[in-house]
């Protein structure tokens, strides 16, 4: 069987929180127009931002470090974002899963954001290609 991809955006921008808000409507706009319902929509908008801030906060030192998002509808039926940056090299899927019932004082700090994305989302994964951070994240119509 034959996959079939819709190119649905793509938007590159400064790695910054100040681009947050236009990745997140770019996103969310295809992803409505694409027939996704309205709790997929809050799971996805929930993820995607938790994906860039940590992007922002953990990957880009560099003052020219960009962001590139690009969406896209797989078989009519995933919509998937490719969330990809120029860090260095960090697959945040490698992290061991928080203990989420571990007493909150003797819980590490940090860990939480990939948990989250992981319980939001359809499917999510972490490549490195040509010295870039790839992380896809998948959400099922």
């Amino acid at each position: 069987m034959t996959e079939k991809t819709q190119q649905l955006c793509r938007i590159q921008l400064p790695a910054e929180l100040k681009s947050l808000p236009l990745f997140m409507e770019r996103v969310i706009e295809s992803a409505a127009r694409s027939g996704m319902g309205e709790h997929k929509l809050g799971a996805m908008e929930l993820a995607l931002e938790e994906a860039i801030v940590n992007i922002v906060k953990y990957s880009s030192h560099k003052p020219d470090s960009i962001i590139t998002v690009e969406c896209a509808l797989k078989n009519g039926t995933e919509f998937t974002i490719d969330i990809i940056d120029d860090g260095p090299e960090f697959n945040p899927l490698d992290r061991d899963t928080p203990d989420v019932d571990a007493d909150i004082t003797h819980r590490p700090i940090g860990g939480l954001g990939i948990f989250f994305i992981k319980e939001m989302t359809d499917g999510v994964s972490y490549a490195r290609k040509d010295n870039k951070n790839i992380l896809t994240i998948v959400m099922k119509k």
